[in-house]
C-alpha cells in the first residue's frame, strides 16, 4: 500500500470512528431520555412521553420494565386473553396501583417467571391475578424460544449485559425512540397502555370468515379438551405454579388463579350435546389440587381462590353474526378466543363483586367452593341448553371442526331436560 493510500485509509477510519461515535452518542442519549420500553429508567427520562411509549415491538422487555418499577400493589398475569381483557384501571383496583403483565402467547413458564420477577421487585404487592390457559398444565408444549423469551429480563439467564447493550445503543432502540417522539408530536396512542393493557389487538372484520380460516388451530385442542387423548399432568409446570402460589401466600398476597373466558362455541363438544364430562375437566381438577396443596400450608396470605370462566352464560354465548348481515363482528369479542374489555370487566366484577365500587356479577365459578358433582351436572345442563338455543351456530362450528379433523359432519341433537 502506498503512502497516499495509507493516508486515505487512515482518514476513512477516523471519519468512520467519528460517525460511529456520533451514532452511539445519539442512540444512548435518545434511549435514556426517551426510554421507549421504559426499561432504562434514567433520572432524566422525560415523563411527558410516557403516554406515547410503545412496548408492542418488544412486549416482554416492556412488561419486565413495568414490573421493575417496584411500587405496584396489584399484578395481573396471563396470556393475550388477559392482556386484552383485564383493565388495571377497573374499580376493583381503586386506591391500588395495578399493572397488567400478561403477554400474548404466554404459557405457564412465562407467566410464573413474570410473577416471580414482580414479587422480587415489588414488596408492596397485595393482590395477584394469574390466568392459566386450559390445556397448558397437561402438555409439554413450550413456546419460549418462539417468542424469544430469553431476551427478556424475565428470563433467568446470563444475557443481562447483552440485553442492556441492545437497549442502550442498539439499532432497534434508536428506531423505537424516534417513533415515540413522532407519536408524541402527532398525538398518536401506543398499542399498550402505560399500565400494560393491550389496547389495539387485531379485530377481524368477519368473525365467521376468521374462524373458518383458523379452524385448524382451534380444533387442535378438541382432543385434549374432551380427553380423547388421556391427560397427563406435567409435573414441572404444576410445580412451577405451586411454587408461585406458595411464595405469594407467604408474602401475604391475595391470589386468584383463573381460566380466562372464551366464547361458548369453543366449549362445545364435537358430537354430543350432553357429554359425560365437562370440557377441560382434567385441567380444572389438576389446578384445584395444586391450589389445595398451596392452601394447606400455614401462611400469612389468604387461601388461593380458583375461578373457572369457561362457562355458558350471557357474556360467552353471544350469537355469531347472521350470514349475509351487514355487521360481521360479535359485540364484546374480537374472535372466539378473545373477549374485549367489557368481558374482562365482568370477570373482575365476578372475582371482586361486593367490594366497594365493584358491581357484583357472575360469569364464572369458584371451583374450590363448589360441590363438584352438582357443578358438573349444572355445566353439562348449560351446555345442552346452549346447543339447543344456538343450534345453527353449533352445527356450523361442528362442521368446521369435523372438516378440520377429516371426520363427517355431526349435527346438533335435541337437548334433554335438566339432570
Amino acid at each position: 500500500m502506498t503512502a497516499g493510500a495509507r493516508k486515505q485509509f487512515s482518514r476513512f477510519l477516523r471519519w468512520l470512528g467519528v460517525l460511529l461515535g456520533l451514532y452511539l452518542a445519539i442512540t444512548l442519549v435518545l434511549s435514556t431520555v426517551v426510554d421507549p420500553w421504559r426499561i432504562n429508567a434514567a433520572p432524566w427520562a422525560l415523563t411527558s412521553l410516557d403516554g406515547s411509549r410503545e412496548i408492542s415491538t418488544n412486549v416482554r422487555v416492556g412488561k419486565a420494565a413495568l414490573a421493575n418499577r417496584g411500587n405496584w400493589d396489584a399484578v395481573i398475569l396471563g396470556s393475550s386473553r388477559v392482556e386484552i381483557g383485564m383493565d388495571p384501571g377497573h374499580p376493583a383496583f381503586k386506591g391500588r396501583r395495578a399493572v397488567n403483565l400478561a403477554m400474548a402467547a404466554a404459557m405457564v413458564y412465562e407467566t410464573v417467571a413474570a410473577g416471580q420477577y414482580a414479587i422480587d421487585r415489588n414488596p408492596g404487592i397485595r393482590t395477584m391475578l394469574i390466568g392459566i390457559e386450559p390445556g397448558d398444565i397437561n402438555t409439554d408444549f413450550d413456546n419460549r424460544a418462539i417468542v424469544r423469551f430469553d431476551l427478556s429480563p424475565f428470563s433467568d439467564n446470563n444475557r443481562s449485559i447483552e440485553r442492556s447493550i441492545n437497549q442502550l445503543i442498539g439499532g432497534r432502540s434508536l428506531i423505537e425512540s424516534v417513533g415515540v417522539i413522532q407519536r408524541h408530536i402527532r398525538g398518536g396512542a401506543p398499542g399498550r397502555s402505560p399500565l400494560g393493557q393491550w389496547l389495539t389487538p387485531g379485530h377481524p372484520a368477519d368473525t365467521r370468515a376468521y374462524t373458518a380460516a383458523f379452524i385448524g388451530l382451534m380444533a387442535a385442542s378438541v382432543p385434549d379438551q374432551w380427553e380423547f387423548r388421556p391427560p397427563v399432568l406435567r409435573r414441572e409446570k404444576a410445580d412451577l405454579v405451586l411454587g408461585l402460589l406458595r411464595r405469594a401466600r407467604r408474602a401475604g398476597i391475595e391470589v386468584h388463579l383463573f381460566l380466562p373466558p372464551q366464547h361458548a362455541l369453543k366449549l362445545v363438544h364435537p358430537a354430543d350435546d350432553r357429554p359425560e364430562k365437562i370440557g377441560w375437566e382434567a385441567d380444572f381438577l389438576a389446578l384445584a389440587a395444586i391450589c389445595r396443596e398451596a392452601n394447606a400450608e400455614d401462611a400469612p396470605g389468604p387461601a388461593v381462590r380458583l375461578w373457572n370462566f369457561l362457562e355458558f352464560n350471557d357474556a360467552t354465548s353471544v350469537p355469531l353474526p347472521i350470514p349475509g348481515a351487514a355487521e360481521k363482528r360479535m359485540p364484546g369479542w374480537l374472535d372466539l378466543g378473545h373477549g374485549q374489555k367489557s368481558v374482562g370487566d365482568r370477570v373482575l366484577n365476578t372475582i371482586f363483586g361486593g367490594r366497594a365500587g365493584v358491581e357484583p356479577d357472575r360469569i364464572g365459578t369458584g371451583l374450590l367452593d363448589c360441590d363438584w358433582a352438582a357443578y358438573r351436572a349444572a355445566w353439562i345442563g348449560a351446555h345442552a341448553r346452549y346447543c339447543a338455543g344456538h343450534a345453527d351456530d353449533v352445527n356450523w362450528w361442528r362442521a368446521l371442526v369435523a372438516g378440520a379433523a377429516g371426520k363427517p359432519v355431526i349435527s346438533s341433537n335435541d337437548a334433554e331436560g335438566e339432570p
